[in-house]
């Protein structure tokens, strides 16, 4: 309890400092800035320690060439997945268009550029378009083609709408494959499914001293538009076999412990891997 109470209160005082430095980095008036860009990695990826997060990077992580953006698609399983990407590289988000009428949390991602979707409404062209427009201007952005999260261990259709953004610009994709790891877990404590409230979905993630996040970065390559659907698919099948291959290696060793695995007291001495 000790433990979460700690966790809680450094991570809202770190959130208030990101209200902060929206102002002190002008990102209210343009968030486009180097200084809006390094601060936010800087945030995100102090989200991700504050969390408990230990991250693993496999492949090479693509940057912005020629002045033009990557795009980064993903398999979805939390909310962490958010500050987790975005804290390896500059880039922007895609986000559900309720996310902006969050407190705080919707003023941070509002001031820091990210692109809201409204699900339902046929709002995919007009997002299409301006995801082009950030890659033009060199900002990479992010999305999950899942369209919603899953439980880790399997990776959803992705969803093809969003990628017709390459009808109107050239675009270089980067399939990511996201994997967490907690040693002795009854529970899987990472994702966000369902019916999940977020603040008791934070608490008891406070509760874990360490998980381990393996985030591989597939090779980059063009979005091919001429047979769309075959592309797409391609994409998630390999995201699939690499969160299966992540999953396996894990499983594999569920008998051994890291050094400085987290242990609440109140559980068993087992493992999981999602």
């Amino acid at each position: 309890m000790i433990k979460q109470c700690w966790s809680a209160a450094c991570l809202f005082l770190h959130i208030l400092a990101g209200v902060l430095l929206l102002v002190l980095t002008g990102s209210l008036w343009n968030n486009k800035t180097k200084l809006v860009k390094r601060t936010k990695q800087w945030w995100l990826a102090r989200t991700t320690r504050l969390l408990g997060i230990a991250v693993r990077i496999r492949g090479e992580i693509p940057k912005p060439e020629h002045g033009k953006g990557v795009l980064f698609v993903s398999n979805h399983v939390s909310w962490i997945d958010i500050p987790l990407i975005g804290g390896l590289s500059q880039l922007n988000f895609l986000s559900k268009a309720e996310v902006r009428n969050w407190p705080i949390i919707g003023k941070l991602a509002d001031g820091t550029g990210t692109l809201f979707i409204q699900r339902g409404s046929g709002d995919a062209e007009r997002v299409s378009r301006s995801i082009a427009d950030y890659l033009d201007a060199g900002r990479s952005v992010l999305f999950f083609p899942e369209g919603t999260t899953s439980d880790g261990r399997q990776v959803r259709r992705f969803h093809g709408k969003l990628f017709k953004a390459a009808q109107h610009t050239a675009i270089n994709v980067c399939p990511v494959a996201i994997h967490y790891h907690l040693a002795s877990a009854e529970k899987n404590p990472v994702p966000f499914i369902g019916d999940d409230e977020f603040a008791e979905h934070l608490w008891n993630l406070l509760r874990y001293k360490r998980i381990t996040a393996t985030v591989e970065f597939l090779p980059l390559r063009p979005v091919d538009m001429t047979e769309l659907d075959k592309f797409v698919k391609g994409l998630q099948q390999e995201v699939a076999s690499s969160v299966a291959g992540h999953h396996a290696r894990y499983q594999a060793n569920t008998n051994t412990l890291s050094p400085g695995a987290s242990i609440p007291c109140d559980l068993k001495d087992e493992a999981a891997s999602f």
